[in-house]
């Protein structure tokens, strides 16, 4: 059985821990490792993890004083894992219980698959199932245009020799721009299962109402030569370069990005 490690970036979730933990505890994949980068933990935190540790013990748990972006957490969680395959599950998104067996099941049988993912269902409410349903059969023709692959993909973890790891410059980008570069980089498979439950109250980093999501979608879009599809948010200084981005799309930094 391949070994699967997560990449959980963690902040204030204390209302939504008890509930990961108890999702974490059905998942039927027997060598899961959950990586999880805390930041600024809460005492009642650390105690849920603990105590969830001392049964099932498959929680590496780093502590982090302060709140680092959503990238540098992420790529933290890629340093410390020892799975062969890795997956994005945020505290608060939910899983189904046999959501990343099936996962590590079908790149164990497509070796010359370097990442896949499945259906999800978007909802108003934690713990709830009931909400938008997203069907990505027939959608491959996206992937190299959208964020198509939703919040519980999974790939090989030596795919990062040719994608590298998230963009620490994005702040709730990151997952849009490593999505493009599996896209353009390897091989995808979506596999026709229910994986999970997307929680959107709104209030995430690419939800809430002063998110920088548009606007780092736009950069991401022009980083790639897509289309792209709010031109008004494209910066007019001396120091922006398409050219220059397209040249050199991993190491581009523009001052659109701390707008």
């Amino acid at each position: 059985m391949t070994k699967v490690s997560t990449i959980t970036a963690c902040y204030n979730m204390g209302k939504y821990m008890q509930g990961f933990l108890e999702n974490l505890s059905k998942q039927t994949h027997q060598d899961l490792e959950v990586v999880m980068d805390h930041n600024n933990p809460s005492d009642e935190e650390i105690t849920m993890i603990e105590e969830y540790n001392e049964i099932y013990d498959n929680i590496f748990h780093i502590q982090v004083e302060g709140v680092d972006p959503l990238g540098v957490s992420w790529n933290r969680c890629i340093e410390n894992s020892s799975g062969d395959y890795l997956c994005i599950w945020n505290v608060d998104d939910l899983r189904t219980p046999d959501s990343i067996e099936m996962m590590a099941k079908a790149l164990d049988e497509n070796p010359d698959v370097d990442f896949v993912y499945g259906d999800f269902t978007i909802v108003s409410r934690f713990r709830s199932t009931e909400g938008q349903f997203v069907n990505n059969a027939g959608r491959e023709h996206l992937l190299k245009s959208g964020m198509i692959l939703g919040p519980f993909f999974m790939f090989r973890k030596s795919v990062l020799e040719k994608t590298k790891v998230f963009d620490e410059q994005l702040v709730s980008g990151n997952d849009f721009d490593f999505a493009l570069r599996l896209a353009f980089n390897s091989k995808g498979l979506h596999i026709p299962h229910d994986s999970g439950y997307y929680l959107n109250e709104g209030m995430g980093l690419s939800t809430r109402p002063d998110s920088k999501q548009a606007l780092e979608r736009t950069v991401i879009e022009l980083r790639y030569g897509l289309d792209v599809l709010e031109p008004h948010l494209i910066p007019q200084t001396k120091d922006y370069d398409i050219e220059r981005i397209h040249n050199d799309p991993f190491k581009f930094k523009a001052k659109c990005l701390m707008v």
